[in-house]
């Protein structure tokens, strides 16, 4: 089954030529369309039935790449939470602290990834369509918005190539601050809240916090931001409990709150694991109901249906109209469109 992701690969470089004249041709002329009519309904089935099974064998690739890198971090997190017990039952040696900071440092900087897109975030949890990638957190270290003044004032924030302004009024409390910071933080794809003690924590996605740490500008009127030129504001990254680079080892009370984070995410990492196992078991079943039948049209249809629900949908269909338009396509060249 996964053979095919081999041939896939392989041949992507040489269907770049096509994929182009693909995406250029987005509205079909007449001549087109009266081409496409006369195409056989099989031969368009069977492309689909092609697509399908490509995206599946990808969709289990991604998950075997997820599992080996759960794996992985499972054995980290075991080795680390013997190394933090031995530590708690007898006073650390120097050795003993430079091996869990080791372990700690070997889970913070793993990448697990398939073609270029990340499988499991910073804070060790799966990503999935209905499990985006933890964001991460950020404090203004210079700064602080959510101070109340007696005068409004205007403050310019720029990230990169995009900027946007604000207006803090006056006399308000942060938490009313932090709507209208909200507002202005959207487009920036940055959000902003109130912590327990009143601080304003900022989060955005990891290519933001990238950004963020290159450089975020801003000025205000004078009160909270000096006016003038734009200031350069320095950051700091706020960790949550459930990312390595969070525990701590120093005395023993620290050890023994990072043996519970590190039982947690232990359990946790054994749910995503069996998450995992019957996903790729559907995804299996599914594909080879449709390689071991000749379906009718309808029942193509009905499991085509299914197994998208399973994976990430494609726009297969118009690109593969579009090209049978113009030339014959081989079961090669349509399974090398889904790389």
């Amino acid at each position: 089954m996964l053979h095919g992701i081999t041939d896939t690969l392989n041949i992507q470089q040489r269907s770049q030529s096509v994929a182009p004249a693909m995406g250029a041709q987005q509205v079909p002329n007449e001549q087109q369309v009266a081409n496409t009519a006369a195409i056989p309904t099989h031969r368009l089935e069977s492309y689909s039935k092609w697509a399908k099974v490509t995206q599946g064998q990808h969709k289990i690739s991604a998950s075997q790449v997820a599992e080996q890198g759960l794996q992985q971090v499972k054995a980290l997190l075991k080795q680390l939470h013997n190394q933090v017990k031995q530590s708690l039952s007898k006073q650390q040696s120097v050795q003993q602290q430079a091996r869990t900071k080791q372990l700690q440092s070997q889970l913070a900087q793993l990448d697990i990834s398939y073609q270029n897109k990340p499988l499991v975030d910073h804070q060790l949890n799966l990503i999935s369509a209905a499990r985006p990638a933890a964001k991460h957190n950020f404090s203004l270290k210079s700064v602080d918005l959510s101070v109340a003044k007696l005068r409004d004032e205007y403050i310019t924030i720029q990230l990169g190539s995009d900027s946007s302004r604000v207006l803090l009024p006056a006399n308000e409390n942060a938490n009313n601050l932090v709507q209208h910071l909200n507002s202005a933080l959207k487009p920036l794809d940055i959000q902003a809240a109130v912590d327990r003690n009143g601080k304003f924590i900022f989060q955005g996605s990891k290519s933001q916090w990238q950004q963020v740490q290159a450089g975020l500008l801003m000025t205000g009127q004078g009160q909270r931001l000096p006016a003038g030129e734009a200031r350069s504001i320095k950051v700091s990254e706020e960790l949550n409990w459930q990312d390595p680079r969070e525990w701590r080892f120093g005395s023993n009370e620290e050890l023994k709150q990072a043996m519970a984070k590190i039982a947690k995410s232990m359990h946790k990492v054994e749910l995503q694991l069996q998450e995992l196992a019957e996903s790729k078991q559907k995804i299996q079943q599914q594909l080879q109901r449709i390689n071991s039948q000749k379906p009718t049209s309808a029942d193509l249809e009905t499991t085509m249906t299914q197994l998208t629900n399973l994976m990430q949908p494609s726009p297969f269909n118009l690109q593969v109209t579009s090209l049978m338009a113009q030339a014959n396509m081989t079961r090669t060249q349509v399974s090398a469109l889904l790389t």
